[in-house]
């Protein structure tokens, strides 16, 4: 007898150059996800039947045209981003920056710094050997927002500045910078009506972009990928899908 069925799940993903195997590739997680759903599109042929004025079909065939996948990331994750921005991810430390240049000073204007600033260290800005007075401009962590009026002598509007100052530890996430990324992935999932586990496996599947990264929202922010799952010709074993494989527990 079946049983009713809602599923709950850990997704992880491995990219799938990373090694012939699906076992061993370098699957990380994908954190708190609230959708993972396989999807699928078919073709039809139909044949009328021209022997009858009434119609209908003579014969008919019907095949799969696609299989794909949606996730719903819940998680920011700086791995996360990289992999639904088709981009790369490397660590920052906080080694403090002298004399950081490319900066111009000019009244009420944000100047952007190109690290996160640590604003527990007060930067020190300069023009040339003149330190331009902390009055002259307010430190935020993206930057200096300069006053209305710079009181520094010898200092004007345009003139160029150095930024001294301490960056926040962390990581940076550059975004497309390759085309879509092959993923493999695995899903570990248990049905909460009978607490039975499950383990879907996808071989081999083409990563979509990122529908959307917002930045100002009112609730938690979704970020939705879609898969086109492939199929995977490496799989030569007979009996067993060049696509996807599901396993539950009895």
């Amino acid at each position: 007898m079946g049983v009713a069925f809602i599923p709950n799940a850990k997704l992880r993903v491995g990219l799938y150059a990373d090694a012939a195997t699906y076992e061993a590739r370098k699957f990380f997680d994908l954190e708190n996800a609230s959708n993972f759903s396989l999807s699928f599109s078919e073709e039809e042929k139909t044949l009328l039947d021209y022997r009858t004025g009434a119609g209908g079909i003579d014969a008919s065939v019907k095949r799969t045209s696609a299989m794909s996948a949606t996730i719903d990331l819940r998680h920011a994750t700086v791995q996360n981003l990289a992999l639904a921005l088709w981009g790369t991810t490397a660590a920052l430390n906080a080694t403090p920056l002298v004399d950081e240049a490319g900066y111009k000073i000019n009244t009420n204007t944000f100047v952007p710094t190109k690290r996160i600033i640590d604003t527990s260290v007060a930067p020190v800005v300069k023009k040339g050997a003149t330190t331009v007075l902390a009055a002259d401009y307010t430190v935020s962590p993206g930057g200096i927002l300069i006053a209305g009026t710079i009181s520094t002598g010898g200092v004007a509007n345009g003139d160029s500045i150095t930024i001294s100052y301490t960056p926040k530890a962390g990581a940076d996430v550059q975004a497309l910078l390759s085309s879509a990324p092959q993923v493999s992935v695995h899903v570990e999932g248990i049905n909460q009506v009978d607490g039975k586990y499950f383990v879907g496996k996808i071989w081999k599947a083409k990563l979509g972009a990122a529908s959307g990264l917002p930045f100002i929202a009112d609730d938690f922010a979704t970020l939705t990928v879609s898969l086109t799952i492939e199929k995977d010709e490496t799989i030569v074993t007979g009996g067993v899908s060049q696509y996807a494989q599901l396993q539950f527990n009895a």
